[in-house]
């Protein structure tokens, strides 16, 4: 456990970095890191600095300085654990930009997405939905499935039933389901 010095000192270098450090920076993760070390690096980012550990400090100019980090913090975390959000990033990120862009970060969810409150089994509904849109029934299916293995939600199983009334689909995929 940091003493109360070392936490005033990573918090300011923290927000020095503020116009500079990259999200993978911000969190102490390498670029290749998983999904899980993102998370737990978060996790512990998110402990170690949020805004209420820095009320003992009284208030002032460092908890102003710990509630500007911690949106970083979340931000970052927010931009990394979503597939898509990382791949622009990392794009970015290439051209010198150390942080996503408000539009961008912004990318919205679809009605359907925004009713799944797994994030994985969003994914999942996302890939299926493209899937059966170019007529890959069968990994639809499979997508759906996923999704379904994280959380059954109603859009979830109206899509899985979109894919086995599909007029094209295969008779062989309408017979896996239903064995």
């Amino acid at each position: 456990m940091p003493t109360k010095n070392e936490l005033r000192e990573h918090l300011h270098a923290l927000q020095a970095g503020l116009s500079s450090m990259t999200y993978y920076e911000f969190l102490g993760v390498r670029p290749s890191s998983d999904y899980v070390a993102i998370r737990d690096a978060y996790y512990d980012r998110a402990q170690q600095l949020h805004p209420d550990r820095f009320v003992a400090f009284g208030a002032g100019s460092l908890q102003r300085s710990a509630y500007a980090v911690y949106k970083r913090i979340s931000e970052a975390f927010s931009v990394l654990s979503d597939p898509h959000l990382r791949v622009a990033y990392d794009e970015a990120r290439l051209g010198g930009a150390h942080r996503l862009d408000d539009v961008a970060r912004a990318r919205r969810r679809s009605p359907q997405e925004r009713q799944l409150s797994n994030n994985f089994a969003r994914i999942y509904f996302r890939a299926a939905v493209k899937k059966l849109e170019r007529g890959l029934l069968r990994a639809a299916w499979i997508d759906v499935q996923l999704g379904l293995s994280l959380e059954d939600a109603p859009v979830l199983r109206e899509l899985e039933n979109r894919i086995i009334t599909h007029p094209e689909g295969p008779a062989s995929l309408q017979a896996e389901v239903f064995r």
